[in-house]
Parts: C-alpha cells; structure tokens; sequence
C-alpha cells in the first residue's frame, strides 16, 4: 500500500482505514491529532464528532498496529483521525 496524506480540522472525522486489521499512520503537524476507532461507518456504533479518541503529537504515531490493540474491541475495523484544534496533517496507509 501507497503513502496517502491529509489535512484534518477537528470538526469532523476522516476515514483513514476503511475495514482494516492493521494500520499505519504518523501525525506530521505541530497540531495533534485524535484517531478514533469503529466497529462500523453506519448507525448506532459509528464514529461521531465527540467520539473520544486517542492523541498524537507531532512525529508520534504507529505502524503495522493491529486496530483491536488499539481500540480493545474485537469487531474494530474503521480508523478515523481529526485535529485536536486547527489544522493538522496526517500520513497514512492509503489504499
């Protein structure tokens, strides 16, 4: 899989591992970022805008992490990230 990045603003989550067992991502910004995790992108279990999340600085972030390590759900498959405040960036694991 390729390198993807993106600007994020913590008014929403973007979707940066769609049904994923493993993920990759580092924050590359001095803003950090929220990565929220889901079971699914739809009702009652999907990922919301206060959904909390775990938080990243600058250069931090994880490789190869299987998403259930991350979240200690076993149905955990959508890895969502936003700012924590501004504008951050983030690189990933892309499609």
């Amino acid at each position: 899989m390729a390198l993807a990045s993106t600007e994020l603003t913590p008014s929403t989550y973007f979707l940066i591992g769609n049904n994923v067992t493993t993920i990759t991502f580092q924050c590359q910004s001095s803003t950090p970022v929220v990565v929220g995790i889901a079971t699914t992108t739809t009702g009652g279990n999907a990922i919301t805008t206060t959904t909390p999340g775990l938080v990243y600085n600058r250069f931090e972030g994880e490789m190869k992490k299987t998403v259930t390590d991350l979240s200690h759900d076993a149905g955990a498959a959508y890895v969502y990230a936003k700012a924590l405040t501004g504008t951050s960036k983030i690189v990933y694991e892309g499609a």
